[in-house]
């Protein structure tokens, strides 16, 4: 068993210098995505200056800067591939049960990283779209 709650921090600071990171070298961006594919243990953050989400379709791989950097979160893709994975996030273990596929995961993951997204958002007063890798999960912030 794995405590997401732990990535956190790593999580937040991760996206905060990496948008930094592209301020220093580009511009401002007018969007910015973060990807993420839970099962596989990643996340990456995506930039538009000149285009729209509109333009993107609202899809990071379309975003004008792609794979900007990236996060490996390795422990989240070992604990997914066990036979049984169990997962905490806010105090709540949660078994995952591969029979259903891996929406469930997704959505787990996707809730999980809602209130950080929009707490960068505010931080940082831009627009955010926040995408599961071939999910339905996917949200403008």
């Amino acid at each position: 068993m794995i405590n997401i709650d732990q990535n956190t921090k790593k999580i937040e600071e991760f996206i905060q210098n990496s948008i930094d990171k592209f301020r220093m070298d580009n511009s401002d961006p007018n969007s910015i995505g973060i990807y993420c594919c839970p099962w596989a243990g990643w996340l990456t953050t995506n930039f538009n200056i000149d285009k729209t989400l509109e333009e993107t379709q609202n899809n990071c791989p379309d975003f004008q800067f792609v794979e900007f950097d990236f996060l490996e979160l390795h422990e989240w893709q070992e604990e997914y591939e066990k036979d049984d994975p169990e997962f905490e996030i806010n105090g709540q273990k949660i078994q995952h049960n591969h029979d259903f596929g891996d929406e469930k995961f997704n959505e787990l993951i996707f809730n999980y990283l809602i209130p950080i997204v929009k707490e960068l958002k505010n931080k940082n007063n831009s627009t955010f779209l926040l995408q599961m890798l071939d999910s339905n999960f996917i949200q403008q912030v």
